[in-house]
């Protein structure tokens, strides 16, 4: 019978060791990782963006796409169906891989431009000069330069604000051919009704020009009120 030298069977005992703190360390990981997915709950499968969905936009099947998440890590609201979800207008901006809230979407009777419109408020086009081209979500200042002699023209100043921090829902240029100006740019804004009339007034009899404002500064509006499911 052979005999192991001491030193092969320290290294037997020590590749032992080894074995069996590994096992313990791998079992102990598993129970951890088992105790964390029950802490976390039970996975859902939920839609996300996979692009940056704008104000207005209609939401179509490549605009989403499905993630399991664990229930815990979810939002209030989020939209699990996303058959559900298709042709149904965008109220609020959702950034890419962020989810689908259902307070996100119009109801499904609600298309186009009217999708987010709120009671009581207005969509009204008007064409500006000179003018930054403002992304759809927005906020803006509306201004109008009256001619000095004309009656809407203050005594100081022939430059009023005739809307204030309003949300911009769109904008072309399809507007530049009728005015003779290559700088025309048509902007859809959100407004009250008074607004509505004041910027009608100014697009008749003054140059409209618009300026950026900061989101704090938006004017506070109702919103549409938001899918059902």
């Amino acid at each position: 019978m052979t005999r192991r030298s001491p030193r092969a069977l320290a290294l037997r005992a020590a590749a032992l060791v080894v074995a069996v703190v590994t096992a313990a360390l791998v079992a102990s990981d598993l129970a951890a990782l088992h105790r964390r997915a029950g802490d976390l709950g039970p996975e859902r499968v939920v839609i996300v963006a996979t692009r940056d969905l704008a104000v207005g936009d209609t939401l179509e099947r490549e605009d989403v796409a499905r993630r399991h998440v664990h229930e815990s890590q979810l939002p209030t609201g989020v939209v699990r169906d996303a058959d559900a979800a298709l042709r149904h207008v965008v109220i609020v901006p959702v950034l890419r891989g962020s989810f689908v809230l259902i307070r996100d979407l119009a109801p499904r009777h609600r298309t186009g431009l009217d999708g987010i419109v709120p009671e009581g408020m207005r969509a009204i086009r008007v064409t500006v000069t000179g003018a930054l081209r403002p992304r759809t979500g927005s906020a803006v200042d509306v201004l109008a330069s009256f001619d000095a002699r004309s009656a809407e023209a203050t005594s100081d100043r022939s430059t009023v604000v005739v809307a204030a921090g309003v949300r911009v829902l769109g904008t072309d240029t399809r507007a530049s051919g009728g005015t003779g100006r290559g700088d025309a740019l048509a902007v859809t804004v959100l407004v009250d009704r008074d607004e509505a009339e004041r910027l009608a007034d100014a697009q008749v009899n003054a140059v409209l020009t618009l300026s950026l404002v900061p989101p704090e500064e938006a004017a506070s509006t109702s919103t549409v009120p938001p899918w059902r499911p």
